[in-house]
């Protein structure tokens, strides 16, 4: 039984194969996929053993860490700890218009944020805002879609 960060660190890392990105948001071909963990640092060795390193849709996996959205540079995703819920706004903003936008708190896919892990009678749900998403000229996969409760706004 994987435990909620075990279970979050592996939608991350899938979420790379259910999520396409504009080619523009490569450098090259060989260029690595990001994913910034942006807040409290407790779940980082978690999300080290599973997403460091790998490789998934022939892109190596990169993740940083930052203290706050004041540090954030550039991510292809960009993962939200419940510790910035105050700051939400101000990291979406600072995340940046290509950025898969992942979050875990109340309301963060109402917020703006494109897909939310929420614990709902003890199971992890994804919440998917695809409207922000397509604005950002990301699509989601149908198979990801199907697994999520949309939020259209």
């Amino acid at each position: 039984m994987l435990n909620e960060y075990e279970a979050k660190a592996a939608f991350l890392f899938n979420f790379v194969k259910f999520v396409e990105w504009p080619s523009q948001s490569f450098a090259d071909a060989n260029s690595p996929l990001i994913i910034g963990v942006v807040g409290d640092d407790s779940s980082s060795a978690v999300i080290d053993r599973i997403i460091s390193g790998k490789t998934a849709n022939g892109k190596r996996l990169v993740v940083k860490r930052f203290s706050n959205f004041r540090a954030l540079t550039q991510c292809h995703i960009v993962f939200v700890r419940s510790s910035e819920r105050d700051r939400i706004r101000q990291t979406l903003a600072a995340a940046g218009e290509g950025a898969l936008t992942v979050g875990e708190t109340e309301r963060f896919a109402e917020s703006g944020g494109m897909i939310n892990l929420i614990i709902v009678d003890g199971r992890l749900e994804l919440e998917i805002n695809q409207s922000t998403a397509e604005r950002a000229g990301l699509k989601i996969s149908a198979k990801l879609l199907n697994l999520a409760r949309v939020i259209r706004n």
